[in-house]
């Protein structure tokens, strides 16, 4: 535990970081953050992949859409989803895109092992961080830098993911890497907070073969955060 904190203290040294705090269902959720993500903007590594991907650093947002899912995991009375009385090992949740690792976190609340990936292993190491400074243990979390690309060789009973549908073009990439990463019987949810990319979405999945659902989300916290979303669900038949 000792050395993850003194390699969490290393990795901030690249730029300070602020707490933010949440009301979760009445639990607190600290979430250490760097304080100005724009700052990464102006970082040389980031121009450099820029150019070579199209890469913004998107993870050190605070995303709305995590906070919503975050909630509806703590007070749903169908999460996490149902699974088999017979499972022999605690159950695995792999958080897509984790950027800090919210919905995660709350997840592992739940009684999952959490596994964090995202394309930036910066984000990965702040999220397992956020999660052991919430109260879970060292071996009940995960993470791995992950290109939806190029998913990691493992299957999932139940993957989530916030704020992930911004741009048409990854949907097909983003589908094909659920695929490959669902376990048979597991269970998709991905939150959104309307964007106009993500209309076309679930007949995409569709005609990808998954059963698909979507319900409202919405957000109780802070008033100054946008309360409205969707939760699509996917299944494979």
């Amino acid at each position: 535990m000792e050395q993850l904190f003194d390699h969490f203290a290393n990795l901030t040294s690249r730029f300070p970081v602020q707490i933010h705090r949440f009301d979760i269902a009445g639990r607190t959720l600290d979430i250490t953050a760097p304080k100005d993500p724009d700052s990464l903007l102006d970082d040389p590594e980031t121009e450099q992949r820029y150019k070579k991907d199209n890469y913004l650093p998107y993870w050190p947002v605070i995303w709305p859409s995590s906070l919503m899912l975050a909630h509806r995991i703590a007070v749903s009375g169908d999460s996490p989803p149902a699974l088999p009385a017979a499972a022999a090992e605690r159950p695995r949740v792999l958080e897509l895109g984790c950027g800090l690792g919210i919905a995660g976190v709350v997840a592992g609340w739940r009684g999952w092992h959490v596994t964090f990936t995202d394309y930036d292993r910066e984000a990965v190491e702040f999220a397992r961080f956020n999660a052991i400074r919430n109260g879970l243990a060292v071996d009940a979390v995960a993470m791995f830098e992950m290109d939806w690309r190029n998913p990691v060789d493992a299957e999932f009973d139940w993957i989530i993911a916030s704020d992930v549908l911004y741009e048409r073009r990854l949907h097909g990439i983003l589908l094909a890497a659920i695929r490959r990463l669902l376990a048979p019987g597991g269970t998709v949810w991905i939150s959104d907070p309307g964007r106009n990319s993500a209309e076309d979405f679930p007949i995409l999945a569709v005609l990808e073969n998954f059963n698909v659902s979507e319900g409202p989300l919405q957000w109780q916290g802070d008033p100054g955060i946008q309360k409205d979303g969707v939760l699509y669900r996917l299944t494979r038949p």
